[in-house]
């Protein structure tokens, strides 16, 4: 049987986004290949230092076949509009918490999650 590996991205490139990228690359059959941040040079650097490309949209990095999971970390209450793309794209989702600030926008989270068949 052929071993899987995931291709992940991240979408925020502060700290909490480094801890991501440190267990992804604990992950034996997982690979970060991007990162995307509204701050180019702090996504740049990120990408420096942990091996990945960075890209100058989101969109950009969502239409990379090998991504298979999004990492969302953005600050709180920022995670609806990069979290419905990732799913539209057909991406999984991986979101720091909170979900979101509040009830509707994570019930619009999860509603996409399933109509789009994604996690």
């Amino acid at each position: 049987m052929e071993k899987r590996h995931f291709g992940f991205g991240i979408v925020g490139a502060g700290m909490i986004a480094h801890f991501h990228a440190k267990a992804i690359a604990e992950i034996a059959n997982a690979r970060l290949i991007g990162i995307y941040s509204i701050n180019n040079p702090k996504s740049a650097a990120f990408a420096s230092e942990h091996h990945c490309t960075a890209y100058d949209t989101l969109e950009a990095m969502l239409a990379v076949p090998e991504i298979d999971v999004v990492c969302i970390c953005t600050p709180s209450g920022i995670h609806l509009e990069p979290a419905l793309k990732s799913i539209e794209a057909g991406k999984h989702c991986l979101i720091e918490k909170p979900l979101e600030i509040t009830v509707e926008r994570c019930n619009a989270i999860i509603d996409a999650a399933r109509r789009a068949g994604v996690k």
